[in-house]
């Protein structure tokens, strides 16, 4: 009897080690442990590339690390920063990296719905449920995101009414679409974006306190890439390298040399990592790419792109080149004098330079692609802000 009992203690012996040896991770490390090593092994070493992002400088290694543990919970997160920084790419990254990454993935452009169309687009609607309502009714966006992932686009531009109408369906998680009396709860993680400083927007008055405390339990700054301007290279090769292949160029022919890569990481690209592949996308469409950085690096050394508008350059074959040489060296000797907005008999008042310097950096987007669409995506804003901005001025200017 001692002897079997013996044996069966040996047994048992065997497979507690057999288990540990098996299952070293459920055993000595926690999965979150593990979690964390994957953060740490992410140093700045070279051109690393997630998706559509490189990460390079030591501050937007902190944030995918940071942005790394919030994609194991679903705190609600606000991600701020300039136009063109890449917060929607790194909200996607968040829910990519997440618990709820097979779940619906649903944007809500702020800017891009009408106001008084938002609570109908939110919430959706029964059938005939207001004058023009289609009698099917329609699904709310909020609903359509249940079970997922909510990304609100740009919340800065919400208007106060639509605000209020965020804070109720956030404070008690039900909507209740128009024309029901039913309401319906939605579990869903509230990710959000912002091209200001909210809390700048609180002291004007201009946006809620206590919706901002609902939507940044935690917050991300992305900082704009003059502030990391060692990822600058590394942006104009990553973004030559897919529009080579886009537009079938050959890539040996568009390796900018060190020196003038140097002067291109010490301008200021004001549209951040969009101004950087807008840049990219012409040097591979150019007949002459070494013409389009030696233009770029002039121009923008020596003004500020805000402060100008930038004739579009037509790129010409090498036997009209030397005929328009001159023309555009006149064109250049007057620009700080043709293409300065103050430059009128009388000053005018801000809003009015605003208003036309707006005006001219649309029409020049415009003119610089092939259709509204592509305009509206170069400039970062909906297509139908563009058409709305575009009838504005038609009638005022």
């Amino acid at each position: 009897m001692e002897y079997k009992e013996d044996k069966q203690n040996q047994e048992k012996e065997k497979r507690k080690e057999s288990e540990k040896t098996s299952h070293p991770l459920e055993t000595q490390t926690p999965k979150r442990q593990t979690k964390e090593n994957q953060i740490q092994k992410r140093q700045p070493q070279g051109n690393q590339t997630l998706g559509n992002l490189v990460v390079q400088s030591s501050a937007m290694v902190n944030i995918y690390q940071k942005a790394d543990m919030l994609s194991t919970n679903r705190a609600s997160v606000l991600i701020y920063g300039e136009s063109g920084t890449g917060k929607n790419h790194l909200a996607e990254y968040i829910q990519k990296n997440s618990a709820l990454s097979k779940a619906p993935f649903v944007c809500i452009h702020c800017n891009a719905i009408p106001s008084e169309l938002f609570a109908s687009e939110l919430f959706g609607y029964f059938p005939n449920a207001f004058t023009g309502a289609s009698n099917r009714g329609k699904t709310g966006l909020l609903e359509i995101a249940n079970h997922g992932t909510i990304l609100f686009d740009e919340i800065n531009e919400l208007s106060a009414q639509n605000q209020t109408l965020l804070l109720h369906f956030l404070q008690n998680r039900t909507i209740t679409p128009l024309g029901s009396l039913k309401a319906k709860e939605i579990h869903a993680r509230i990710i959000c974006t912002s091209g200001r400083d909210l809390r700048e927007m609180i002291h004007e008055g201009s946006f809620r306190l206590d919706l901002y405390y609902r939507i940044c339990v935690a917050n991300i700054h992305i900082p704009p890439l003059r502030s990391r301007r060692e990822e600058i290279p590394c942006f104009i090769r990553h973004f030559i390298e897919n529009y080579a292949e886009i537009y079938h160029c050959a890539k040996d022919e568009l390796i900018i040399p060190e020196h003038k890569m140097n002067e291109l990481s010490q301008l200021d690209w004001m549209g951040n990592i969009r101004e950087v592949e807008n840049f990219a996308q012409k040097i591979c469409l150019a007949e002459y790419p070494e013409q389009v950085i030696d233009d770029y690096i002039r121009r923008f050394q020596n003004f500020h792109p805000l402060d100008l508008e930038i004739p579009s350059r037509k790129i010409l074959p090498a036997d009209q080149e030397t005929s328009s040489a001159g023309k555009q060296a006149a064109s250049d000797d007057s620009i700080s004098s043709s293409h300065l907005p103050f430059d009128r008999p009388r000053i005018k008042t801000l809003k009015e330079a605003l208003r036309e310097f707006e005006y001219s950096y649309i029409q020049n987007a415009i003119n610089e692609t092939e259709n509204l669409k592509e305009a509206a995506k170069q400039l970062g804003i909906s297509y139908s802000s563009l058409c709305r901005k575009k009838a504005e001025f038609s009638n005022t200017l």
